[in-house]
């Protein structure tokens, strides 16, 4: 409790009373004590997610062999002792994360988290509030003292907001003003709160396009696209494709303690390949072909079909035809060639017809049409 005594005198300066308030403060007390009790976890939280990913930084071992890839890890690593914002920009499972991850780990804030938040993975209803932050009482279900949000939990670090183009127009204003003078408001809040954050924002979507269409304001790529870095894809990096097969390879034939290894037909397929998933479909199948290939040596067989049939139709649309040659002449060296393939690839015409999706029976007729019996 607090007690507060205030003396009464009468005229001649004797006291001859005490008026004595008192307050209990148990409530304020407990209040005290909990937002001590959160800033300490807050503070734990941060020191945890800073050692994890410094840890898995140590052991992320980045393959460029590239001209355009080896740029871009130049410009990151020129713009990480800078303190500017950074817009990554490149196709989906490019690794647009592993720039923001290279940039944080040379940046002067590398002592501080980097926080991601994924702007496309949040209803555009709380996108605000978990930006932001809210006070007690902003909207139905918010926490009874309010919340901090990712600004606040990022102060003097890197926040990483991937995915950027997905951000409401309303979010947008308060990113640009954030951008502008440092300042956040929480929702329903009128405070304003200086924080020291960094941003890096990715996206995979034309913003230029975006700002024509009135999705996305043009101010606020101004202010986004301070220093831009291009990703390029898998499909521009070959070669690249190589050596990150094999340390991908390695690496879960590593984690699965099963050793694997790929044939050099199974890797000509692979690099014939277009990978329209970038590096995290490469990853994929790599941990696919390791825990589900029967034996150490991975071969044609063991392959994904998407890949081998998306490799064939490649390499029958690159065929350059004479003019005199007719469509059925065309079909048929195509055929001839594909089941050429197959009847090298599986042990049966009954695999062949289930590979190319026809009943074994055409499989039969075709095979000795062509002399392949």
């Amino acid at each position: 409790m607090i007690s507060i005594g205030t003396p009464v005198f009468d005229q001649a300066g004797n006291l001859i009373r005490v008026v004595v308030s008192e307050r209990d403060i148990t409530e304020i007390d407990a209040l005290q004590h909990e937002l001590e009790n959160q800033a300490a976890i807050k503070d734990q939280f941060r020191d945890q997610i800073l050692e994890m990913q410094q840890a898995e930084q140590a052991s992320r071992n980045i393959v460029a062999r590239s001209p355009s890839m080896i740029k871009a890890l130049q410009q990151s690593m020129k713009v990480a002792k800078a303190d500017s914002s950074v817009l990554i920009l490149g196709e989906s499972g490019v690794g647009k994360g592993v720039i923001a991850d290279l940039i944080h780990q040379n940046s002067e804030r590398s002592d501080r988290p980097l926080i991601r938040i994924n702007c496309g993975a949040i209803p555009e209803s709380l996108i605000e509030a978990e930006l932001f932050g809210y006070e007690k009482g902003a909207f139905t279900g918010a926490s009874p003292g309010g919340k901090p949000g990712h600004f606040e939990l990022s102060n003097e670090g890197i926040l990483f907001l991937d995915e950027v183009a997905e951000l409401p127009l309303s979010a947008q204003v308060k990113l640009l003003r954030f951008l502008e003078d440092g300042r956040i408001t929480r929702l329903g809040g009128t405070e304003e709160r200086k924080v020291d954050v960094r941003v890096l924002a990715a996206t995979h979507r034309d913003l230029e396009q975006m700002v024509e269409s009135g999705a996305f304001r043009l101010d606020l790529y101004y202010r986004l696209n301070v220093i831009p870095i291009q990703v390029p894809a898998l499909r521009e990096r070959k070669e690249c494709l190589v050596p990150l097969i094999r340390y991908y390879m390695d690496h879960f034939s590593a984690v699965n303690k099963t050793p694997k290894r790929l044939t050099r037909a199974s890797l000509d397929v692979l690099t014939g390949y277009a990978f329209p998933g970038n590096v995290r479909e490469l990853m994929n199948i790599c941990e696919r072909l390791v825990v589900m290939s029967e034996t150490e040596v991975v071969d044609l067989s063991d392959l994904p079909s998407q890949v081998v049939s998306r490799v064939d139709l490649a390499s029958a649309e690159r065929m350059d035809w004479p003019e005199s040659v007719s469509l059925q002449q065309a079909v048929e060296a195509v055929e001839c060639k594909l089941l050429t393939r197959a009847r090298e690839r599986y042990q049966s015409q009954a695999e062949i017809a289930a590979a190319l999706g026809v009943n074994q029976s055409t499989i039969a007729r075709k095979l000795k049409r062509y002399g392949l019996t």
